[in-house]
Protein backbone atom coordinates (compact mmCIF):
# COMPACT_ATOMS: atom_id res chain seq x y z
CA UNK A 1 0.00 0.00 0.00
CA UNK A 2 1.21 3.31 -0.90
CA UNK A 3 2.97 5.61 1.51
CA UNK A 4 2.21 8.78 2.73
CA UNK A 5 5.20 10.49 0.68
CA UNK A 6 3.55 9.50 -2.31
CA UNK A 7 2.21 12.05 -5.15
CA UNK A 8 -0.94 13.90 -3.65
CA UNK A 9 -3.90 13.95 -5.76
CA UNK A 10 -4.77 17.34 -8.08
CA UNK A 11 -8.38 17.73 -7.02
CA UNK A 12 -9.01 21.01 -8.29
CA UNK A 13 -8.59 22.35 -12.55
CA UNK A 14 -4.96 23.97 -12.55
CA UNK A 15 -6.39 27.18 -12.69
CA UNK A 16 -7.96 27.36 -9.52
CA UNK A 17 -5.22 25.21 -7.53
CA UNK A 18 -2.45 28.21 -8.75
CA UNK A 19 -4.60 30.85 -7.88
CA UNK A 20 -2.85 33.11 -5.63
CA UNK A 21 -4.97 35.32 -3.22
CA UNK A 22 -4.45 38.83 -1.49
CA UNK A 23 -6.65 38.86 1.12
CA UNK A 24 -5.30 41.46 3.03
CA UNK A 25 -8.31 44.01 3.84
CA UNK A 26 -10.50 41.35 3.23
CA UNK A 27 -13.01 40.41 5.61
CA UNK A 28 -14.98 37.48 6.33
CA UNK A 29 -17.45 36.39 9.00
CA UNK A 30 -17.91 32.72 9.65
CA UNK A 31 -21.26 31.45 11.91
CA UNK A 32 -21.21 27.93 13.06
CA UNK A 33 -24.01 26.65 15.20
CA UNK A 34 -21.46 24.73 16.52
CA UNK A 35 -18.03 24.76 17.98
CA UNK A 36 -17.00 21.14 18.14
CA UNK A 37 -18.21 20.63 14.34
CA UNK A 38 -16.52 24.22 13.42
CA UNK A 39 -12.75 22.76 14.78
CA UNK A 40 -13.65 19.21 13.17
CA UNK A 41 -14.93 20.27 9.91
CA UNK A 42 -14.40 24.04 8.71
CA UNK A 43 -11.43 25.13 10.93
CA UNK A 44 -9.17 24.55 8.00
CA UNK A 45 -10.73 26.86 6.18
CA UNK A 46 -10.55 29.60 8.20
CA UNK A 47 -6.98 28.39 9.01
CA UNK A 48 -6.59 29.04 5.23
CA UNK A 49 -8.54 32.55 5.13
CA UNK A 50 -6.20 33.91 7.83
CA UNK A 51 -2.90 32.59 6.14
CA UNK A 52 -3.23 34.50 2.90
CA UNK A 53 -3.95 37.95 4.95
CA UNK A 54 -8.08 37.38 5.51
CA UNK A 55 -9.52 39.12 8.65
CA UNK A 56 -11.84 36.48 9.84
CA UNK A 57 -14.21 36.69 12.76
CA UNK A 58 -15.94 33.56 13.76
CA UNK A 59 -19.10 33.51 15.93
CA UNK A 60 -19.72 30.10 17.18
CA UNK A 61 -22.28 27.89 19.96
CA UNK A 62 -21.67 25.05 21.59
CA UNK A 63 -18.78 25.12 23.94
CA UNK A 64 -16.14 27.90 24.15
CA UNK A 65 -13.23 27.43 21.74
CA UNK A 66 -9.82 26.97 23.70
CA UNK A 67 -7.79 29.55 23.17
CA UNK A 68 -5.00 27.30 21.81
CA UNK A 69 -7.18 26.98 18.96
CA UNK A 70 -7.18 30.08 17.87
CA UNK A 71 -4.79 31.41 15.64
CA UNK A 72 -5.00 34.22 13.20
CA UNK A 73 -8.83 35.07 13.52
CA UNK A 74 -11.20 36.19 16.10
CA UNK A 75 -13.64 34.70 18.09
CA UNK A 76 -17.45 35.58 19.37
CA UNK A 77 -19.02 32.87 21.63
CA UNK A 78 -22.76 32.80 21.67
CA UNK A 79 -25.36 30.07 23.33
CA UNK A 80 -26.96 28.40 20.18
CA UNK A 81 -29.94 25.94 21.08
CA UNK A 82 -29.37 23.30 18.22
CA UNK A 83 -31.93 20.71 18.81
CA UNK A 84 -35.12 23.32 18.42
CA UNK A 85 -35.81 26.68 17.90
CA UNK A 86 -35.59 29.01 20.84
CA UNK A 87 -37.24 32.32 20.68
CA UNK A 88 -34.59 34.03 23.34
CA UNK A 89 -31.43 32.45 21.91
CA UNK A 90 -32.20 32.63 18.52
CA UNK A 91 -32.90 36.45 18.96
CA UNK A 92 -30.03 36.89 20.90
CA UNK A 93 -27.95 35.14 17.55
CA UNK A 94 -29.60 37.68 15.48
CA UNK A 95 -28.75 40.52 17.64
CA UNK A 96 -25.35 39.38 17.66
CA UNK A 97 -25.01 38.69 14.14
CA UNK A 98 -26.11 42.03 13.61
CA UNK A 99 -23.54 43.92 15.79
CA UNK A 100 -20.66 41.89 14.79
CA UNK A 101 -21.31 42.54 11.10
CA UNK A 102 -22.22 46.45 12.21
CA UNK A 103 -18.92 46.93 13.68
CA UNK A 104 -16.96 44.34 11.64
CA UNK A 105 -18.11 45.24 7.99
CA UNK A 106 -17.96 41.87 6.71
CA UNK A 107 -17.21 41.45 3.10
CA UNK A 108 -18.65 38.06 2.99
CA UNK A 109 -20.41 35.96 5.56
CA UNK A 110 -20.14 32.41 5.56
CA UNK A 111 -22.94 30.85 7.33
CA UNK A 112 -22.69 26.65 8.49
CA UNK A 113 -25.44 24.52 9.05
CA UNK A 114 -29.06 25.57 9.81
CA UNK A 115 -29.82 27.70 12.02
CA UNK A 116 -27.14 30.40 11.46
CA UNK A 117 -28.51 29.94 7.55
CA UNK A 118 -31.73 31.24 8.65
CA UNK A 119 -31.48 33.45 11.42
CA UNK A 120 -28.24 35.02 10.56
CA UNK A 121 -29.56 34.89 7.17
CA UNK A 122 -31.78 37.12 7.39
CA UNK A 123 -30.13 39.83 9.28
CA UNK A 124 -27.49 39.56 6.71
CA UNK A 125 -29.67 40.17 4.07
CA UNK A 126 -31.55 43.18 5.90
CA UNK A 127 -28.03 44.69 6.41
CA UNK A 128 -26.70 44.48 3.05
CA UNK A 129 -29.77 46.38 2.20
CA UNK A 130 -29.05 48.79 4.78
CA UNK A 131 -25.52 49.40 4.96
CA UNK A 132 -23.96 47.15 1.85
CA UNK A 133 -22.08 44.95 3.69
CA UNK A 134 -22.14 41.58 3.59
CA UNK A 135 -21.15 41.91 0.49
CA UNK A 136 -21.73 38.35 -0.31
CA UNK A 137 -23.37 35.66 1.56
CA UNK A 138 -22.47 32.13 1.51
CA UNK A 139 -24.71 29.52 3.44
CA UNK A 140 -22.83 25.90 3.52
CA UNK A 141 -25.46 23.51 4.38
CA UNK A 142 -23.67 19.89 4.47
CA UNK A 143 -26.52 17.83 5.15
CA UNK A 144 -30.49 18.02 5.43
CA UNK A 145 -30.58 17.31 8.94
CA UNK A 146 -33.25 16.18 11.26
CA UNK A 147 -35.79 18.35 10.38
CA UNK A 148 -35.27 18.11 6.02
CA UNK A 149 -34.91 14.92 6.24
CA UNK A 150 -37.26 12.61 4.43
CA UNK A 151 -39.62 11.03 7.60
CA UNK A 152 -37.85 7.58 9.13
CA UNK A 153 -40.09 5.99 11.35
CA UNK A 154 -39.91 6.38 14.85
CA UNK A 155 -38.30 10.06 14.39
CA UNK A 156 -39.71 13.19 15.27
CA UNK A 157 -41.32 15.11 12.60
CA UNK A 158 -41.31 19.34 12.31
CA UNK A 159 -44.21 20.77 10.00
CA UNK A 160 -44.49 23.82 11.02
CA UNK A 161 -40.64 24.60 11.68
CA UNK A 162 -40.06 22.72 8.12
CA UNK A 163 -42.29 25.06 6.54
CA UNK A 164 -40.84 28.36 8.31
CA UNK A 165 -37.33 27.24 6.79
CA UNK A 166 -38.50 26.76 3.37
CA UNK A 167 -39.72 30.20 3.21
CA UNK A 168 -36.47 31.61 4.98
CA UNK A 169 -34.46 29.92 2.41
CA UNK A 170 -36.70 31.37 -0.55
CA UNK A 171 -36.77 34.55 0.73
CA UNK A 172 -32.48 34.16 0.42
CA UNK A 173 -32.26 32.43 -2.55
CA UNK A 174 -33.38 35.40 -3.87
CA UNK A 175 -30.86 37.69 -3.34
CA UNK A 176 -28.12 37.31 -6.42
CA UNK A 177 -25.43 37.92 -3.71
CA UNK A 178 -26.35 34.65 -1.74
CA UNK A 179 -24.84 31.17 -2.82
CA UNK A 180 -25.21 27.78 -1.14
CA UNK A 181 -23.02 25.16 -0.99
CA UNK A 182 -24.38 21.33 -0.40
CA UNK A 183 -22.23 18.21 -0.34
CA UNK A 184 -24.20 15.90 -2.25
CA UNK A 185 -26.21 15.66 -5.18
CA UNK A 186 -29.33 14.46 -3.39
CA UNK A 187 -29.10 17.58 -1.46
CA UNK A 188 -28.68 19.99 -4.97
CA UNK A 189 -31.89 17.86 -6.06
CA UNK A 190 -33.55 18.26 -2.87
CA UNK A 191 -33.33 22.15 -2.39
CA UNK A 192 -33.55 22.73 -5.92
CA UNK A 193 -36.75 20.75 -6.28
CA UNK A 194 -37.96 22.84 -3.71
CA UNK A 195 -37.14 26.37 -6.05
CA UNK A 196 -34.35 27.25 -3.59
CA UNK A 197 -31.48 26.04 -5.62
CA UNK A 198 -30.62 26.58 -9.25
CA UNK A 199 -27.38 26.11 -11.02
CA UNK A 200 -26.46 29.94 -10.77
CA UNK A 201 -26.93 30.08 -7.28
CA UNK A 202 -25.20 27.11 -5.86
CA UNK A 203 -22.08 24.60 -6.10
CA UNK A 204 -21.45 20.87 -5.11
CA UNK A 205 -18.50 20.74 -2.81
CA UNK A 206 -17.79 17.04 -2.07
CA UNK A 207 -17.39 16.75 1.95
CA UNK A 208 -15.01 19.30 4.43
CA UNK A 209 -11.93 17.27 2.72
CA UNK A 210 -9.08 15.95 4.93
CA UNK A 211 -5.62 16.72 4.92
CA UNK A 212 -3.14 13.73 3.10
CA UNK A 213 -0.58 14.91 5.09
CA UNK A 214 -2.01 13.52 8.19
CA UNK A 215 -4.53 10.89 6.95
CA UNK A 216 -2.34 8.36 5.38
CA UNK A 217 -1.98 4.30 5.43
CA UNK A 218 0.50 2.69 6.93
CA UNK A 219 3.62 1.94 4.70
CA UNK A 220 3.34 -1.98 5.36
CA UNK A 221 -0.32 -4.21 6.60
CA UNK A 222 -0.24 -3.90 10.38
CA UNK A 223 -0.07 -7.40 11.89
CA UNK A 224 -2.55 -8.56 13.54
CA UNK A 225 -4.51 -11.36 14.48
CA UNK A 226 -7.75 -9.14 15.93
CA UNK A 227 -10.02 -7.14 13.26
CA UNK A 228 -10.68 -3.92 15.25
CA UNK A 229 -13.68 -2.32 13.74
CA UNK A 230 -14.31 1.50 14.52
CA UNK A 231 -17.51 3.26 15.15
CA UNK A 232 -16.67 7.58 14.96
CA UNK A 233 -18.97 9.58 14.99
CA UNK A 234 -21.66 11.87 17.13
CA UNK A 235 -22.89 9.01 19.82
CA UNK A 236 -26.08 9.06 18.62
CA UNK A 237 -28.87 6.49 17.65
CA UNK A 238 -29.68 8.08 14.28
CA UNK A 239 -25.55 7.58 13.57
CA UNK A 240 -26.49 4.10 13.62
CA UNK A 241 -24.85 3.66 17.27
CA UNK A 242 -27.26 1.47 18.72
CA UNK A 243 -27.24 -0.84 15.68
CA UNK A 244 -23.20 -1.25 15.82
CA UNK A 245 -23.57 -2.36 19.10
CA UNK A 246 -26.01 -4.93 18.60
CA UNK A 247 -24.13 -6.39 16.26
CA UNK A 248 -20.82 -5.72 18.96
CA UNK A 249 -23.22 -8.23 21.74
CA UNK A 250 -23.95 -10.52 18.51
CA UNK A 251 -20.17 -11.27 17.35
CA UNK A 252 -19.01 -10.60 21.25
CA UNK A 253 -18.36 -14.52 21.32
CA UNK A 254 -16.01 -14.42 18.19
CA UNK A 255 -12.12 -13.59 19.39
CA UNK A 256 -10.97 -12.30 15.92
CA UNK A 257 -13.08 -9.23 16.11
CA UNK A 258 -12.97 -6.06 18.15
CA UNK A 259 -15.56 -3.26 18.16
CA UNK A 260 -14.20 0.48 19.24
CA UNK A 261 -16.16 3.15 19.64
CA UNK A 262 -15.34 6.92 19.54
CA UNK A 263 -17.13 10.31 20.01
CA UNK A 264 -17.57 13.21 22.09
CA UNK A 265 -20.28 12.46 24.57
CA UNK A 266 -23.29 14.69 23.86
CA UNK A 267 -25.88 13.75 26.47
CA UNK A 268 -28.16 16.80 26.11
CA UNK A 269 -28.78 15.26 22.40
CA UNK A 270 -32.23 13.83 22.86
CA UNK A 271 -31.16 11.12 20.47
CA UNK A 272 -27.95 10.00 22.18
CA UNK A 273 -26.93 7.15 23.70
CA UNK A 274 -25.13 8.12 27.40
CA UNK A 275 -21.69 7.86 27.37
CA UNK A 276 -21.67 6.46 30.93
CA UNK A 277 -23.35 3.18 29.19
CA UNK A 278 -21.10 3.20 26.84
CA UNK A 279 -18.46 2.97 29.26
CA UNK A 280 -19.95 -0.14 30.70
CA UNK A 281 -20.38 -2.83 28.07
CA UNK A 282 -17.85 -5.13 28.14
CA UNK A 283 -18.57 -5.81 24.01
CA UNK A 284 -17.31 -2.34 23.28
CA UNK A 285 -14.03 -0.74 23.72
CA UNK A 286 -14.99 2.79 24.25
CA UNK A 287 -12.69 5.59 23.98
CA UNK A 288 -14.99 8.67 24.31
CA UNK A 289 -13.24 12.14 22.64
CA UNK A 290 -10.23 11.20 20.37
CA UNK A 291 -7.71 13.84 19.43
CA UNK A 292 -5.58 12.15 16.94
CA UNK A 293 -7.93 10.36 14.63
CA UNK A 294 -5.19 9.67 11.97
CA UNK A 295 -3.35 7.42 14.79
CA UNK A 296 -6.44 5.28 15.45
CA UNK A 297 -7.76 4.84 12.56
CA UNK A 298 -4.26 3.63 11.24
CA UNK A 299 -5.16 1.07 14.46
CA UNK A 300 -7.87 -0.33 12.89
CA UNK A 301 -9.00 -2.07 10.17
CA UNK A 302 -12.62 -1.53 9.40
CA UNK A 303 -14.67 2.02 9.78
CA UNK A 304 -18.70 1.28 10.17
CA UNK A 305 -21.42 4.18 10.11
CA UNK A 306 -24.75 2.82 9.14
CA UNK A 307 -26.46 6.22 9.75
CA UNK A 308 -30.26 7.23 9.13
CA UNK A 309 -28.93 10.80 10.03
CA UNK A 310 -29.72 13.55 7.23
CA UNK A 311 -26.07 14.26 7.07
CA UNK A 312 -23.72 15.37 3.78
CA UNK A 313 -20.70 13.34 3.14
CA UNK A 314 -19.44 11.77 6.31
CA UNK A 315 -16.15 13.03 7.05
CA UNK A 316 -15.36 9.92 9.19
CA UNK A 317 -15.62 7.77 5.96
CA UNK A 318 -13.32 10.43 3.96
CA UNK A 319 -10.65 9.77 6.76
CA UNK A 320 -11.10 6.22 6.29
CA UNK A 321 -10.32 6.12 2.55
CA UNK A 322 -7.60 8.31 3.02
CA UNK A 323 -6.31 6.18 6.11
CA UNK A 324 -6.93 3.26 3.81
CA UNK A 325 -9.43 1.46 5.39
CA UNK A 326 -12.58 0.10 3.97
CA UNK A 327 -16.31 2.04 5.18
CA UNK A 328 -19.54 0.04 6.20
CA UNK A 329 -21.98 1.73 5.59
CA UNK A 330 -25.90 2.51 5.04
CA UNK A 331 -27.53 3.32 2.07
CA UNK A 332 -27.56 7.07 2.50
CA UNK A 333 -26.44 9.66 -0.24
CA UNK A 334 -23.20 10.78 1.38
CA UNK A 335 -22.59 7.39 2.27
CA UNK A 336 -22.48 6.43 -1.10
CA UNK A 337 -20.65 9.60 -2.36
CA UNK A 338 -17.71 7.99 0.03
CA UNK A 339 -18.04 4.04 -0.15
CA UNK A 340 -18.02 2.09 -3.44
CA UNK A 341 -20.29 -0.90 -2.76
CA UNK A 342 -17.93 -3.80 -3.39
CA UNK A 343 -15.13 -2.04 -3.83
CA UNK A 344 -14.19 0.27 -1.18
CA UNK A 345 -16.27 -1.21 1.62
CA UNK A 346 -19.86 -2.33 1.52
CA UNK A 347 -23.08 -0.34 1.18
CA UNK A 348 -26.45 -1.32 3.73
CA UNK A 349 -29.68 -1.54 1.85
CA UNK A 350 -31.92 -2.38 4.96
CA UNK A 351 -34.26 -0.18 5.71
CA UNK A 352 -35.57 -1.50 9.15
CA UNK A 353 -33.21 -1.88 12.11
CA UNK A 354 -33.24 -5.02 12.43
CA UNK A 355 -32.60 -6.10 8.91
CA UNK A 356 -29.59 -3.46 9.04
CA UNK A 357 -28.48 -5.38 12.09
CA UNK A 358 -28.52 -8.70 9.85
CA UNK A 359 -26.66 -6.94 6.85
CA UNK A 360 -23.63 -5.29 9.11
CA UNK A 361 -23.23 -8.73 10.48
CA UNK A 362 -23.16 -10.36 7.54
CA UNK A 363 -20.82 -7.73 6.00
CA UNK A 364 -18.51 -7.98 9.19
CA UNK A 365 -18.54 -11.41 8.95
CA UNK A 366 -17.37 -11.64 5.42
CA UNK A 367 -14.32 -9.62 6.31
CA UNK A 368 -12.87 -11.63 9.42
CA UNK A 369 -13.46 -14.79 7.10
CA UNK A 370 -11.91 -13.53 3.63
CA UNK A 371 -8.88 -11.60 4.94
CA UNK A 372 -7.95 -11.38 0.98
CA UNK A 373 -11.13 -9.59 0.24
CA UNK A 374 -10.31 -7.19 3.68
CA UNK A 375 -6.35 -6.32 2.38
CA UNK A 376 -8.25 -5.73 -1.70
CA UNK A 377 -10.93 -3.09 -0.21
CA UNK A 378 -8.48 -1.06 1.73
CA UNK A 379 -6.44 -0.97 -1.23
CA UNK A 380 -9.15 0.21 -3.28
CA UNK A 381 -10.63 2.64 -0.61
CA UNK A 382 -7.13 4.73 -0.44
CA UNK A 383 -7.38 4.82 -4.59
CA UNK A 384 -11.14 6.07 -4.32
CA UNK A 385 -9.79 8.67 -2.16
CA UNK A 386 -6.68 9.96 -4.48
CA UNK A 387 -9.33 10.35 -6.99
CA UNK A 388 -12.06 12.24 -5.64
CA UNK A 389 -11.89 16.21 -4.54
CA UNK A 390 -11.80 15.23 -1.00
CA UNK A 391 -8.23 16.99 -0.45
CA UNK A 392 -8.71 19.39 2.40
CA UNK A 393 -6.68 22.07 0.65
CA UNK A 394 -8.53 21.97 -2.88
CA UNK A 395 -12.01 22.02 -0.51
CA UNK A 396 -10.18 25.31 1.30
CA UNK A 397 -9.11 26.75 -2.43
CA UNK A 398 -12.73 26.06 -3.80
CA UNK A 399 -14.39 28.31 -0.34
CA UNK A 400 -11.49 30.99 -0.74
CA UNK A 401 -13.07 31.81 -4.14
CA UNK A 402 -16.30 31.67 -3.32
CA UNK A 403 -16.29 33.95 -0.58
CA UNK A 404 -14.62 36.12 -3.25
CA UNK A 405 -11.85 36.69 -2.02
CA UNK A 406 -9.38 39.06 -4.19
CA UNK A 407 -7.13 37.13 -6.36
CA UNK A 408 -3.40 38.51 -6.74
CA UNK A 409 -2.98 40.44 -10.14
CA UNK A 410 -0.64 37.40 -11.24
CA UNK A 411 -2.58 34.70 -10.84
CA UNK A 412 -3.78 32.49 -13.42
Amino acid sequence: MTGRNSERQGNLPSKVESRQYHGSGYRVLVICNDSAYFLRHRLSVVSHLASIGVDVTVIAGGYPIPADSIQGWKYIHVPIERFKFDPIGDTRLMIRTARTIHAFKPHAAHLLTLKPAIFSGLVSIVSHFLRAYPKRVLITLPGLGRMMSPKVPGQRRYPIARTLTLLAFRILSRRDYVHFTFETRYDCEFWADRGIANEGNSSLIEGAGVNPDLFYPLEAPRPHRVVKVLFASRLLKSKGLSTFLKVAHDLAHRGDVEFVVAGVPEDSDPDAIPHRDLEHMTEIRFLGYVSDMPNLLRQCDIVCLPTRYGEGIPRILIEAAATGLPSIASNHPGCCEAVEDGVTGRILTATSDDDMERELSAALVGYLESPDLLAEHKRAAYQHFRSRHFDQAAVAERFTELLGVPASPSSG
